[in-house]
């Protein structure tokens, strides 16, 4: 997915750049794409479940966890992202 970016990320030499914060957002990338791929997995266990176990209430309630709990994720690291300069896309 996004291979190139981290590559670039670990491999930036370009003055005015600095390295141990391009390497640490090249670690957290990998993180989160692993964390992703294992989140996946387990959504593509639960689809291939039997239809009346995913209308189990402590499954629902397991999976609105998860939604709240990846849009934390996600907004801590844009948050996270905007602390230092580096937000990306965003701009002030």
């Amino acid at each position: 997915m996004s291979n190139e970016l981290v590559a670039k990320l670990r491999g930036e030499n370009r003055p005015g750049t600095d390295l141990d914060v391009s390497r640490k957002a090249a670690d957290e990338i990998e993180r989160l794409e692993h964390e992703l791929e294992r989140y996946r997995s387990a959504l593509e266990l639960i689809r291939d479940h039997p239809f009346e176990q995913t209308n189990s209430p402590r499954l629902t309630d397991q999976l609105w966890h998860f939604v709240r709990w990846s849009k934390a994720t996600a907004r801590n690291a844009l948050e996270r992202g905007g602390e230092n300069g580096k937000g990306g896309s965003r701009t002030e």
